[in-house]
């Protein structure tokens, strides 16, 4: 807050806290291959607009989802097996995330989507590939030492017990 003098008006100034954001979203499959790219960089535009800052992406890749969804789309229950999957991290502040959900939830475009808090740094874990110069390094079974008993001792043992 500063103060300027008695008569004059005291300006706020807010801090804006900023966050990192991931966005996994889910487009409707009737959109065309040839305007996938038009109907992203739409979206994208939209988040840019409410100030989010992108860090990296990944392009809608058609899927079938692993049951049926349902969505209202101008005013008709629709159903969906495929969907076209991608997801989306960028950087902006709080208020502009909640303008970005508020935006999504009326996105006919998008079936579902998921928009978390997250981290910068990649968080991917990288699948390790079976290599054999990898298993150069053998490992041996623990065997256990046991000694060797005669049928005669067990046999001793299992008649106490049964008695």
């Amino acid at each position: 807050m500063v103060k300027v003098n008695k008569e004059e008006v005291i300006v706020e100034e807010k801090d804006v806290k900023t966050s990192i954001y991931e966005i996994g979203y889910l487009m409707v499959p009737s959109i065309a291959e040839e305007n996938l790219g038009g109907e992203v960089t739409s979206f994208k535009d939209s988040l840019s607009s409410y100030g989010a800052v992108f860090i990296s992406d990944e392009y809608p890749k058609l899927i079938e989802l692993a049951y049926e969804m349902t969505r209202s789309v101008n005013n008709k229950k629709q159903k969906f097996s495929y969907g076209y999957f991608g997801w989306v991290k960028f950087e902006c502040s709080t208020n502009g995330a909640q303008e970005i959900k508020e935006a999504l939830d009326k996105n006919e475009k998008i079936i579902r989507y998921l928009l978390v808090k997250t981290v910068r740094e990649n968080t991917m874990s990288v699948k390790r590939s079976y290599n054999r110069q990898d298993s150069k390094r053998k490992v041996t079974p623990r065997v256990e030492e046991t000694e060797k008993v005669s049928e005669e001792t067990i046999d001793k043992e299992i008649d106490a017990l049964v008695v």
